[in-house]
């Protein structure tokens, strides 16, 4: 069916139409949002347009914070998510590690999967947030993408804190066992 909704346009639309799909497919890929600077600064100023080839940023932003949008969700589905991305990218470290004998990126490295709850919360500040700062800020209704953003960093930030202190608790139980 969308073969044949293309099919009414004009050569150049048709063109164009398959442009804008390939680049907010390719937008998905985090190295791609991260070269986005000229994006946030136009949208600060308000100056973001759909009409510019230049400023066609905001389609590409817009599937970035689709694509992105579990972190946003209710913190049950968001806490369980988390569980299954981390454990595909501790899976594909450990092959990785395996047949290629190297160390994995730190978020695809199995020996920091307590590190889970402070890597959320890294994530959510270095990417998440600021992302969906700027779309709220662009459109108004974008703004419950904000605000379960806001409320998950605030439960990860917790689960960190616990096993931070958990893990101070152990330290000085061995320390007072050795002594």
């Amino acid at each position: 069916q969308g073969s044949q909704i293309l099919s009414g346009l004009s050569t150049e639309d048709h063109k164009t139409v398959l442009h804008l799909i390939k680049r907010a497919i390719l937008a998905t890929d985090l190295t791609v949002y991260m070269r986005r600077k000229e994006f946030f600064s136009l949208a600060k100023k308000k100056r973001v347009s759909w009409k510019s080839e230049k400023q066609r940023d905001l389609l590409s932003m817009l599937m970035t914070a689709s694509d992105l949008s579990a972190i946003t969700k209710p913190w049950p589905e968001q806490r369980r998510i988390a569980s299954l991305v981390a454990k595909e990218l501790f899976a594909q470290g450990d092959k990785e590690r395996e047949q290629f004998k190297t160390e994995p990126i730190d978020v695809m490295n199995r020996e920091n999967s307590t590190r889970l709850p402070n890597m959320q919360v890294e994530y959510i500040d270095e990417i998440c947030y600021p992302l969906y700062k700027t779309v709220s800020g662009l459109f108004n209704s974008c703004s419950p993408l904000l605000s379960g953003c806001k409320k998950n960093r605030e439960n990860w930030l917790q689960l960190a804190e616990e096993a931070e202190e958990e893990n101070n608790e152990n330290s000085s139980t061995v320390t007072l066992e050795t002594h």
